[in-house]
C-alpha cells in the first residue's frame, strides 16, 4: 500500500535512532484519525521536540499495515488498536503497550436506509476493515449476537475506509463499521445505526466493561527494552498531550491539529471532536479491567486464543513516570 509521510521525508530505519542536532528522531506509523488527538496535539505543541525528540509520522491506509511497517523496521512507535497486536504477540511478534490515548472505544455498525436491524444483514454485503483489524472484530461479534455466522451468512467487502459511506448511499454495501465521530456523515444519507457504543449500556453488552482501552501506543519489546529512555522521552509528550486535551476546549484542539487534518473544515473537526470527547484518556493509562475486557474480546471473537496476560504486554512505568513528572 501506498505510504504517505507527514514531515520530513524518511528511508527505512533500523531499530535503533539517530540523533540529529542533539534530538533523536523516532517515526510513528499511524492510521490517521482524531481518535489520537493528544498524539497530534503533543506534536502540535511541540511537546517532541522539548522532549529531545524529531518526530515523523509515517501515515498508512489502515492500522495493521502500519504496525507491519513498524516491526518491518520503518518506524519505532505505532498508533494501533490492541486486536492486531494481540494477535501478532500470539504468532511470536511481541509489542509492548506503553500508553493509551482512549479509555473506551467509541465504534457503531451502520446500515442503509434499508436496514433497521441487524438481522437483516442475513446474504448481504458489509465494509468491516480488514480481517484482524479492531473494526472487523468489533462488526464480527454484533452480528454473532444477532445470530448470524460472520463467516457464512454476510460478505465482506474489501474497500478503503473512506469509500465506505458512498457505497452505503448508493446501496453497493448493507452495511459499514463507523468510528462514530462520522456519525453526521452517515446521517446525512440516511444511514441507520444499528448498534453505537457510545451509549454506555450498549458499551457494556458489547465489550463487558465501560472501560476499554482499545486504542493504544506501542513499540516492539525489544526496542522498549532497549530505548527506555527514549519512550520515556516519547510518553512525557504524549501524557502532556492528554492533559492538554483535557483542560482545552473542542474548538481550540480543532485549530491546533487542522494542519494534519488538510481539507476537513475546523468547524468539522471541532464537531467530531465533541462526539469522541468522553473517551480521551485524560493520562495515558492502560488499566488491567480495560485490558482484560479487550483480551476477552479478542478470544471471543477468535482473534486469540489463548490470554496473554497484562503483565506480559501491558508497561505502564513510562505512564507513571510522566505524569509524576
Amino acid at each position: 500500500m501506498m505510504i504517505l509521510l507527514a514531515g520530513c521525508s524518511s528511508t527505512k530505519m533500523d531499530q535503533t535512532t539517530s540523533t540529529t542536532a542533539e534530538k533523536t528522531k523516532v517515526v510513528v506509523s499511524e492510521f490517521r484519525a482524531l481518535g489520537w488527538l493528544p498524539v497530534h496535539v503533543a506534536y502540535q505543541k511541540g511537546f517532541f521536540t522539548e522532549e529531545g525528540l524529531e518526530l515523523e509520522f509515517s501515515v498508512y491506509g489502515d492500522g495493521p499495515v502500519a504496525f507491519q511497517g513498524m516491526h518491518a523496521g520503518d518506524s519505532q512507535f505505532t498508533l494501533l488498536s490492541q486486536e492486531p497486536v494481540l494477535r501478532a504477540y500470539e504468532e511470536g511478534l511481541k509489542s509492548t503497550y506503553i500508553a493509551a490515548v482512549q479509555n473506551t472505544r467509541l465504534y457503531a455498525l451502520v446500515g442503509n436506509k434499508e436496514i433497521t436491524d441487524v438481522k437483516q444483514l442475513k446474504g448481504k454485503s458489509i465494509f468491516a476493515g480488514a480481517p484482524g483489524s479492531a473494526p472487523y472484530s468489533f462488526v464480527s461479534s454484533i452480528l454473532e449476537k444477532a445470530g448470524l455466522n460472520p463467516k457464512t451468512d454476510v460478505t465482506f467487502i474489501n474497500m478503503q475506509y473512506g469509500a465506505s459511506m458512498a457505497a452505503l448511499a448508493k446501496g453497493t454495501i448493507a452495511a459499514s463499521y463507523m468510528n462514530v465521530d462520522n456519525r453526521i456523515e452517515f446521517e446525512k444519507i440516511d444511514g441507520n445505526i444499528l448498534a453505537d457504543t457510545a451509549k454506555i449500556e450498549t458499551r457494556k453488552e458489547i465489550f463487558g466493561s465501560e472501560l476499554f482501552e482499545g486504542e493504544i501506543i506501542t513499540c516492539t519489546k525489544e526496542f522498549a527494552e532497549k530505548n527506555p529512555e527514549t519512550v520515556q522521552k516519547f510518553v512525557n509528550a504524549v501524557v502532556r498531550g492528554n492533559k492538554w486535551t483535557q483542560e482545552h476546549s473542542d474548538k481550540e484542539a480543532a485549530e491546533l491539529v487542522a494542519p494534519l487534518f488538510e481539507g476537513t473544515p475546523v468547524e468539522d473537526l471541532t464537531n467530531k471532536i465533541s462526539i469522541l470527547r468522553q473517551a480521551y484518556s485524560p493520562d495515558g493509562t492502560i488499566s488491567k479491567e480495560g485490558y482484560e475486557a479487550v483480551e476477552k474480546f479478542a478470544i471471543g471473537t477468535g482473534i486469540i486464543k489463548q490470554p496473554i496476560g497484562y503483565e506480559n504486554i501491558v508497561d505502564m512505568t513510562f505512564v507513571e513516570k510522566a505524569n509524576k513528572k
